[in-house]
């Protein structure tokens, strides 16, 4: 078959592999639609089926993906998750304000709004941030969007938080709240709770966690600026998420799920905490060292 594409693929001009690759997206974008669609309802019932109950709260990490066979905008998915957990619970997601390493964009010295600068996170996390009623916390590299009963408090004093996603963070309360983390067409490597478990057992870690550099960074919070002083995760090292997820998988630890052509995977946030946490006193270190 390898031999078949191959010889195939040889005797096509550039612009022929590309009508025929368009072709096949067509058509399989066409199958899924026709075999694999579902909507709000059905996405809910699935989330509900995993063990997320209506007084979760629940930080997602999700992806826009066109093939996913859900029937609707990404706002839709939004509204969906608001819906499943955003009035007897708490919907959180991940707001982070650029790509790359977060040292990196410290050092090009531009300043955070909270009310204005767009999460580079995925399309649903940006319309999620522009829903009425979310909260964002204003950390200039980690920031978080809550929507819920605990909201405020959620997203109150991470400014004064020099570790952003340590102890007073809303990644902390999040533990606080026995939250869960759901993965909505991404893999486990998208954890950004992965930063509060090294954070917390950072002494116990062979390398720094944190670049020695503390950064003073100015940011608005809709009324006025002020000067955030923050740490910045070391670029350095290289954070291993699936040999954790192996890990927690051994031990039934993890949920898996699918609905239309859309993955699903969801985690308690205390058994992330306990299984890195026991990886790092066996010295099973989830880091690519």
């Amino acid at each position: 078959m390898d031999m078949l594409k191959k010889l195939i693929s040889g005797s096509l001009s550039q612009k022929q592999k590309i009508a025929v690759k368009a072709g096949y997206h067509r058509i399989r974008l066409s199958l899924i639609n026709s075999f694999m669609s579902y909507g709000t309802e059905s996405l809910k019932a699935k989330l509900r089926g995993m063990g997320i109950k209506e007084t979760d709260t629940l930080l997602v990490h999700s992806n826009s993906n066109p093939e996913s066979g859900f029937k609707g905008a990404p706002a839709d998915v939004a509204n969906a998750l608001t819906e499943l957990v955003g009035i007897k619970g708490n919907l959180l997601m991940v707001s982070i304000p650029f790509r790359g390493s977060a040292y990196d964009h410290l050092m090009k010295g531009k300043t955070f709004h909270r009310d204005k600068t767009i999460s580079m996170m995925g399309l649903i996390t940006e319309i999620f941030r522009r829903k009425k009623g979310v909260l964002r916390s204003l950390h200039p590299t980690h920031p978080v969007l809550a929507f819920g009963k605990d909201s405020e408090w959620i997203v109150s004093g991470h400014e004064e938080c020099r570790y952003p996603c340590g102890a007073g963070s809303p990644f902390d309360k999040f533990r606080q709240l026995g939250g869960k983390i759901l993965f909505y067409d991404v893999d486990f490597g998208a954890i950004t709770f992965f930063h509060y478990v090294e954070d917390i057992t950072r002494d116990n870690l062979p390398f720094k966690v944190y670049d020695d550099k503390l950064f003073s960074v100015k940011a608005h919070d809709g009324k006025g600026e002020r000067v955030i002083e923050t740490y910045a995760f070391n670029k350095d090292i290289v954070r291993n998420a699936r040999k954790l997820e192996d890990e927690m998988k051994k031990k039934g630890l993890v949920k898996y799920g699918r609905i239309g052509n859309s993955r699903l995977i969801l985690a308690d946030s205390s058994d992330v905490v306990a299984c890195h946490t026991a990886m790092v006193a066996e010295g099973n270190f989830p880091y690519n060292l």
